[in-house]
């Protein structure tokens, strides 16, 4: 059962941004230009990952396609794990509690927590906090793994997004991006990650995600941004994906 420390739907009249506990227990944050769905207790594939669920303005509409397509033990769309060696490890179970931080117009801050699960040989647990503003086709995650109270071992968190039919991709000093063709729908999708706390990019990473490499201790936390677009809106290209990143 889901501990749900906030209403089931957070929203503010008027406004783009919302983040919902749907019928499944799954937490579905969005703004006008992105949605994001992060599965809960209740679905059957354990996952941290971020799943996109494609939104795209045409004219005066709002287009919206949900694939469900995530996959278990995936950063799928964005996300993190531990790297232990040369493997990634993800929860065992899906968020069990869920706190609303900060509701505005603008923007939407929550937490989620992961429960304990073992990475190496080390017991851990996860909580994220996610932030996610009127506009942007990013959203801002803080993820905290922690440990036994007594140890704070060293660790290394991978941050990014799983690799599917990639088109294009790109490294640059703090971020990856890259461009796919789409399955079950139309189009085709941009993934990134920003991480300017590291500049250990790898592109053809571990159990084929593109990651981010931030080596710190448990307790310390690892802030990133994850985002995409769907070629059907208005960034329809890599070019116009990759502007988004390209300072």
């Amino acid at each position: 059962i889901v501990a749900v420390a906030a209403i089931a739907v957070a929203c503010k009249p008027g406004s783009t941004v919302s983040a919902v506990i749907d019928n499944n227990g799954d937490c579905v944050f969005q703004n006008n230009v992105v949605c994001f769905r992060l599965n809960g207790a209740g679905n059957a594939v354990i996952t941290d990952g971020m799943e996109a669920i494609l939104k795209a303005g045409k004219g005066s509409k709002t287009v919206v396609e949900d694939r469900r397509s995530a996959r278990a033990a995936s950063m799928n769309d964005g996300g993190s794990a531990l790297l232990v060696g040369d493997s990634l490890y993800f929860p065992h179970e899906n968020f069990d509690r869920f706190e609303l931080v900060e509701l505005t117009k603008s923007h939407v801050i929550f937490k989620l927590h992961y429960p304990v699960w073992l990475a190496g040989e080390d017991s851990v647990e996860l909580t994220r906090t996610v932030t996610l503003r009127e506009n942007s086709y990013y959203c801002e995650v803080t993820d905290v793994y922690d440990s036994a109270p007594d140890i704070q071992p060293d660790i290394t968190v991978a941050t990014g997004f799983a690799r599917n039919n990639v088109l294009r991709i790109e490294r640059g000093k703090d971020y990856i991006i890259a461009w796919e063709s789409l399955q079950g729908a139309e189009g085709n999708i941009g993934t990134g990650v920003l991480m300017p706390m590291t500049t250990d990019f790898v592109e053809d990473g571990p159990q084929d995600h593109s990651v981010a490499l931030y080596k710190t201790k448990m307790r310390r936390p690892a802030d990133y941004a994850v985002g995409y677009c769907w070629s059907e809106g208005e960034l329809s290209d890599f070019d116009a994906w990759a502007a988004q990143v390209r300072f």
